[in-house]
């Protein structure tokens, strides 16, 4: 079994709520076959100091400051981060123990097996997806910042958990520049990708300015999905 602990949930926005207020981050957690503690994504404002979380590693989806500390700033700490090459060299500062991967090059952390796998989100700051298999072969999908996910059709099927981008239910944030599409997609479309591959377990992160102003009627919108909230936990 493992431990989701949503540590923020809120994207790179000025709105913010109680239960909104930190940027998404996600704690994975195991205590079999022996304790790991796997932190992604670690941004500006963040709920704990890396000395207080004490992860055994921290995985980076890209590079933008809500999601990566070191775009602006700095942190003492060893963790191993593991993140791309492009990530590394967008931010001004770097993690002191960094460790490069390659997105579709698999790799093991401890306990999990992870597979790093391109999606569309920025032209100048290029994004990954996390597909996370646990020691019980449960897969966990992780993509809290995108607007496709490239070759779904080879990464999708199979998972058993989906938590996606819920900046926007209705409003529409993609925008093109020349032959390439950045923002995010709405809600709507990731449920749509789910159902075509059978992904029935669909939690939402990284919640937007459009998807804070309805919050309350969410759960009658979409009944099949759930949206995280700061230190939301859920076991798999």
């Amino acid at each position: 079994m493992a431990i989701l602990t949503f540590l923020g949930t809120r994207g790179g926005i000025e709105e913010k709520t109680e239960t909104h207020f930190y940027h998404s981050s996600l704690l994975v957690q195991i205590s079999k076959p022996y304790p790991f503690r796997l932190l992604i994504d670690y941004g500006r404002i963040h709920a704990y100091s890396l000395s207080l979380l004490q992860p055994d590693a921290l995985l980076i989806t890209h590079g933008h400051p809500d999601h990566y500390l070191w775009t602006f700033q700095t942190a003492d700490s060893d963790v191993p981060v593991y993140l791309t090459q492009e990530i590394l060299s967008y931010g001004e500062f770097s993690p002191c123990n960094p460790k490069i991967i390659v997105p579709y090059r698999q790799f093991n952390i401890g306990p999990f097996s992870i597979f790093p796998y391109r999606v569309l989100h920025s032209i100048c700051c290029p994004a990954i997806g996390f597909k996370i298999v646990l020691p019980d072969r449960k897969i966990v999908l992780y993509n809290p910042d995108l607007v496709d996910i490239i070759a779904k059709e080879h990464i999708l099927p199979g998972a058993d958990y989906y938590i996606g981008d819920g900046s926007s239910i209705k409003t529409y944030l993609v925008r093109r520049k020349g032959e390439m599409l950045c923002g995010h997609t709405g809600i709507f479309a990731q449920l749509k990708w789910c159902e075509k591959y059978g992904i029935q377990n669909i939690i939402f992160t990284h919640l937007g300015q459009d998807t804070l102003s309805r919050i309350d009627d969410f759960s009658k919108l979409y009944p099949e999905c759930a949206l995280a909230y700061d230190r939301m936990k859920i076991a798999i």
